[in-house]
């Protein structure tokens, strides 16, 4: 089985462990992983809170309320508006009622769009995620849209932190990883941050 099997299979496992979970315990983890994230976000400097993040999706960690505690905490939040060829946009997120379902189905904001470049004003990169393995190797949903974004960071001096939003289980050391694979600096679950460089 090759890496792109394996990668599927994995997806197809760690998604029906999602949806397996209860609802309360979903509450519970996604309560703990914003409270994670917001104390991380009090502990930096103000520059250090341009934000970019991700509209969670039903399921995936961080749930409904996430953005709202992002956005009081982040000098600036932007979220990614998806386009053809598997390339993200930007705009400034200004709360749940200028969002409206984009060409994938994730909620996207209606403002003005930013451009591609928007990202490298940005210090924390908050990235989905189905898993991560305890070297930071992510493993997403397939698309590739994460990784063509964040590959403009792969020889930059000082590059933004990047991290993923997990549920508890969701750090494995049976995540494969391809050349193309860009690692993320920390993972954000119930339990904490967790550093990987």
């Amino acid at each position: 089985m090759d890496i792109r099997e394996k990668k599927s299979q994995l997806r197809a496992r760690m998604t029906q462990a999602r949806r397996d979970m209860s609802p309360e315990q979903a509450r519970s983890e996604d309560a703990a992983i914003i409270a994670h994230t917001a104390a991380l976000l009090r502990s930096l400097t103000p520059v250090e809170t341009s934000v970019a993040a991700y509209s969670p999706l039903p399921g995936e960690p961080g749930g409904p309320l996430l953005l709202d505690a992002l956005h009081g905490e982040a000098s600036s939040l932007l979220l990614p508006v998806s386009l053809p060829g598997g390339r993200l946009d930007w705009a400034r997120y200004q709360g749940r009622l200028a969002l409206t379902p984009g060409v994938l189905g994730i909620a996207e904001p209606t403002g003005e769009r930013l451009g591609a470049d928007a990202l490298e004003s940005c210090r924390l990169i908050l990235i989905p995620a189905l898993g991560v393995s305890p070297e930071g190797v992510r493993l997403g949903k397939g698309g590739g849209f994460y990784d063509r974004a964040l590959a403009r960071f792969a020889d930059a001096a000082d590059p933004p932190r990047t991290a993923v939003l997990l549920y508890n289980g969701e750090i494995r050391d049976d995540i494969p990883a391809e050349e193309h694979d860009m690692p993320v600096s920390m993972a954000i679950t119930p339990a904490g941050v967790r550093h990987f460089d």
